[in-house]
């Protein structure tokens, strides 16, 4: 009887010792982004003071952008190409100093910085609610199988990334790599609203992966790490359509997504790092937003619901992605 009350005891007690691990772990790394972000603002403080007319309004884009990143999976990029596009057209009128002007390199650059805060703190959030929080949501994924699809992904995801950039990246005509992004950004918009909407009252019900889910998560995972390369998106966009088409809880699927992404973007962005494609004033303004919109992306996730979600996240991508496109032609976007 001791021995049962014993084991019994150990197995109502480890979920409570999990939760303060991931608690601690969670203090710790958000505390060690603050710490990082208060260095890198002493480093550039001079440079911010300069430019901070031209570069405030990034403070509240990167809310925007981090609250669509993740409270649907998608990248944050989504949100800062066009803007990033929009201001490098300013600097071409001589609106704004050439100094904070940003090519497309640049944009891929900053936008790989910008998600490696905002998206830390959105992947924190979720993983909060689902394996910390003292009232889980139910039709959650186990944690097990959280780490199975998350672990898979990566296994493919970096190593491709890291390949692309430093075999390919750097040889990619900027103009080419902008317009590949409209265009790829377009088409997934696209067939996330049209699946959404095909599968609205299709209820989630799978929670554990097959078989056959591992293999294409596999090759999804080296798709999107050489997408996410050139784009700073596309892995967790990728994931996110593939796990929800495949009926997996659609909060589970994004929070996987985000993760997956966040991973990604702090195993590349060294390489925009060390090949100076960070143009400082512009990303230390909107990194302090994009930490903010991580937090409350959540709550709006949860706010929206399921379908409303992701209608927003599809008309969103394809709203921006026809604003890249047809911005040039309109002439409110440099070509």
């Amino acid at each position: 009887m001791a021995h049962a009350t014993i084991n019994g005891a150990s197995e109502a007690h480890a979920p409570t010792k999990l939760q303060a691990n991931i608690k601690r772990f969670a203090t710790v790394y958000l505390a060690g982004l603050l710490v990082l972000l208060v260095v890198l603002f002493q480093m550039h403080a001079s440079e911010i003071f300069r430019f901070f007319q031209h570069v405030w309004v990034f403070l509240p884009i990167g809310i925007f952008g981090a609250v669509i990143a993740n409270s649907t999976g998608t990248g944050g990029g989504v949100v800062f190409v066009p803007a990033f596009n929009s201001l490098s057209g300013a600097a071409e009128m001589g609106v704004i100093p050439m100094d904070i002007s940003v090519d497309p390199v640049s944009t891929v650059g900053i936008s790989f910085l910008i998600q490696c805060f905002g998206m830390s703190v959105g992947a924190v959030s979720w993983v909060w609610r689902f394996y910390a929080s003292d009232n889980p949501p139910g039709g959650r994924i186990d944690g097990l199988s959280f780490l199975h699809i998350v672990f898979t992904i990566l296994l493919t995801t970096i190593p491709a990334l890291l390949l692309t950039q430093w075999a390919f990246f750097g040889s990619v005509d900027g103009s080419v790599l902008l317009t590949a992004f409209k265009w790829f950004s377009l088409i997934l918009g696209i067939v996330l609203l049209v699946f959404t909407w095909a599968y609205q009252k299709v209820k989630p019900y799978r929670f554990r992966p097959e078989l056959t889910d591992t293999y294409w998560l596999l090759g999804l995972g080296a798709i999107g790490g050489v997408i996410t390369a050139f784009f700073s998106v596309g892995v967790g966009e990728l994931v996110a359509v593939y796990l929800i088409f495949r009926k997996f809880p659609t909060p589970s699927a994004i929070a996987i997504a985000v993760i997956v992404s966040v991973i990604s973007v702090i195993s590349g962005v060294g390489y925009h790092l060390v090949n100076g494609n960070i143009v400082w004033p512009i990303a230390l303004m909107a990194i302090p937003g994009a930490m903010i919109g991580g937090f409350i992306a959540r709550l709006f996730a949860v706010w929206l619901g399921p379908l409303w979600l992701k209608t927003f996240a599809s008309v969103w991508i394809i709203a921006s992605s026809a604003f890249l496109i047809l911005g040039p032609l309109l002439g409110v976007l440099s070509k």
